[in-house]
């Protein structure tokens, strides 16, 4: 009776809806949206020009020059500027960092014995990679820094070290705060992680943009920006962390008469201290990355010469750099990691202290050598320019080669992209009516997060129409879109393939740790070689960078499909290719499409970064702008905000969606 009743039971309009199914469902979200377009394409004279584009909309982008130049020049209650205030932070940094390179690389030194020699760092980066994660790790750290002094670019190399070292704490401290206080307060948490989402669908230059106006260029300005850009993720596995504490820990510290501190201290802490760990590593790779691409404003180390030969087209000192790079994340990223992994150990007090501590007397015997070794032969602080290499040479011969023997081939797979598909493209994003758009994806949202998603992503697309850069989204968007289409077509193969056997699962794996371990400058290496500037190798640098989480989702989508499943699928006679597309893909859809979440937000973050090499156009234009006119930085941050608003939209969308299929899947 009871089923009957509820069967009988008048149901939401929403409910009738989410039970079409296949083309239906699409054709139904469709329909509104090609009424308007099939309106606006067949009588375009009848069909208003507010609901179309609104690119004379100045309205924000001026209030934010505006708003922005009265900060940096206006008293606030007349006691101080806002630069002012800025400036008086920033400076609070200045001693730190001073203080880092003079004990690395430029000052005294302690006891007067000059800056750490080279020797002695290479030394005791092999301790420590020994010391973390045994004689791999050990080589490593000790080839990798050596390869920075070998190649001539220990100098860069250790300023952008210096850095790192003073930021990373910092941020990490502040984000743990904000994680905390968000973690013990639903109210500030629910203020907290808006915030967040915007922040890290920021591109980078966003970051850069106001820190040159309130605090100008350098070091300084660079390390406000990269601690700006490294919290959130600190914030987010800090709340992760304390919310993931085992409930019979929290009993167990409540048993024991802890009080409010002593369980935070003594056992929420050290429960939750994995993901802190990953925190710490997550900041020190944001840090290190923001920190090469803060050479826009000035800021010293790896990535100041590498934007200088980016921006001369000298490909082989920029390759050689980007090697540099690559080798430094790496290292840095491997170290935090196995420190990360740790796990506290039993210490045999009946063993001597000598014994106990073999790694710390090795890092001390290293310093005491190489220390001694630098007061005799200047070779050892800092290694002569005559006994480095240069591989430039070999970088650019294989460019000209490059460019002689494959012109033909790249120049007209080149044009074909061009005029066949990336131009087609652009101007049919280009030609959409903003109106049209916002009904689909409100239509999209209703279906699945009811009417407060299809408002939110209402407002979304909304304020993209009204920010007056609705061309320069759409000219974005194209390229993400296109981005997305390849990565997907070459990523969720390649993911198919390895989660059919361990030994692949593990090979990828280890290639998708490197390749997200790489800061998104060094992408654009390799494409301007090949096809120099333009669309084209925009699309191609994207396409490397986000086909990373659309082979990482795949591989773990497919692998996390119960077993119990696939022994049923394969006791009722499915071959290996029906087992795959009836049970192992629907299960793991939900997974794959959180995995296009993220090419997603890859492919905004680098189609802006793509806009420094030129020959594209969108919202990268309007913040590189900003970057050289202090008076439209307000502009810039407008932009910035806009590629934010695009990846929040993306995001709400397909994360409501996944959760609704894992849900009707019994998904955890």
């Amino acid at each position: 009776m009871a089923t009957t009743a509820e069967s009988a039971a008048p149901q939401s309009l929403l409910e009738r809806v989410r039970r079409v199914r296949g083309w239906r469902m699409a054709l139904l979200l469709l329909s509104p949206y090609l009424a308007i377009q099939v309106f606006h394409q067949a009588a375009p004279g009848l069909f208003p020009d507010v609901l179309s584009k609104l690119g004379e909309f100045r309205f924000l982008p001026d209030w934010a020059n505006e708003a922005l130049l009265h900060l940096k020049n206006e008293q606030l209650f007349g006691l101080f500027n806002f630069k002012d205030f800025t400036r008086t932070v920033s400076g609070l940094l200045e001693r730190p960092l001073d203080l880092s390179e003079q004990l690395l690389i430029a000052g005294e030194g302690p006891f007067g014995l000059g800056a750490v020699p080279w020797v002695v760092l290479v030394g005791l980066f092999a301790v420590a990679g020994a010391k973390l994660g045994g004689w791999r790790l050990a080589l490593l750290g000790g080839g990798c820094s050596l390869y920075l002094a070998v190649f001539n670019v220990w100098e860069d190399a250790i300023i952008t070290l210096s850095i790192v070292l003073v930021v990373a704490p910092v941020a990490a401290v502040i984000g743990w705060a904000a994680g905390l206080a968000a973690a013990k307060a639903k109210w500030f948490e629910s203020l907290l992680v808006p915030v967040l989402n915007v922040m890290q669908s920021m591109p980078h230059f966003s970051y850069l943009l106001p820190i040159s106006v309130f605090i100008g260029i350098g070091d300084e300005a660079g390390a406000i920006a990269t601690i700006l850009f490294a919290v959130p993720p600190m914030a987010r596995l800090t709340i992760l962390g304390l919310r993931s504490v085992p409930s019979e820990v929290l009993e167990a510290g409540l048993t024991s008469g802890c009080n409010r501190w002593q369980m935070l201290w003594k056992v929420e802490m050290p429960a939750s201290r994995p993901q802190l760990l990953v925190g710490v590593n997550q900041v020190v790779m944001q840090c290190f990355g923001m920190t090469v691409l803060a050479s826009f404003v000035g800021t010293r180390g790896l990535g100041l010469p590498l934007l200088n030969y980016l921006q001369s087209l000298r490909i082989g000192k920029a390759l050689e750099v980007g090697v540099a790079i690559v080798a430094m994340a790496i290292m840095l990223d491997r170290l935090s990691q196995a420190a990360g992994a740790r796990r506290p150990e039993h210490v045999d007090l009946s063993k001597s202290w000598l014994a106990r501590h073999p790694y710390w007397i090795a890092a001390a015997a290293v310093s005491v050598a190489g220390t001694v070794l630098a007061q005799i032969t200047d070779h050892a602080k800092v290694l002569p320019k005559s006994w480095t290499i240069s591989t430039a040479p070999l970088w650019e011969w294989i460019v000209d080669w490059v460019q002689l023997n494959l012109k033909g081939p790249l120049g007209h797979f080149r044009d074909f992209m061009i005029l066949q598909v990336l131009f087609p493209m652009r101007d049919g994003f280009g030609s959409l009516p903003w109106i049209g758009l916002l009904v689909l994806v409100a239509a999209v949202g209703w279906r699945f997060g009811g009417w407060r998603l299809a408002g939110i992503v209402s407002l979304f697309v909304a304020y993209l129409a009204f920010s007056g850069f609705w061309i320069e989204s759409m000219e974005t968007l194209y390229l993400v879109v296109a981005a997305l289409i390849v990565s997907v077509a070459i990523g969720v193969p390649i993911g198919v393939f390895a989660s059919t056997s361990t030994r692949r699962y593990a090979s990828v794996q280890v290639v998708l740790d490197t390749f997200q371990v790489l800061p998104s400058f060094i992408y654009l290496i390799p494409v301007v070689m090949l096809f120099r500037v333009g669309p084209v190798a925009a699309l191609t640098a994207i396409v490397i960078y986000a086909t990373v989480p659309a082979v990482r989702y795949t591989m773990l989508g497919l692998r996390n499909v119960p077993a119990d499943l696939v022994e049923a699928a394969e006791m009722s006679g499915c071959t290996r290719w029906q087992v795959l597309r009836k049970v192992k893909f629907p299960m793991a859809f939900p997974e794959i499409m959180l995995g296009m979440n993220q090419v997603i937000l890859f492919g905004l973050l680098l189609v802006i970064i793509s806009a420094f090499i030129g020959g594209i156009d969108g919202l990268g234009d309007e913040i590189l702008l900003a970057r050289t006119e202090q008076a439209l930085v307000g502009e810039g941050l407008v932009a910035g905000f806009n590629v934010a608003v695009i990846g929040l939209t993306a995001d709400q969308l397909i994360t409501n969606y996944a959760r609704e299929r894992k849900a009707q899947l019994g998904i955890q």
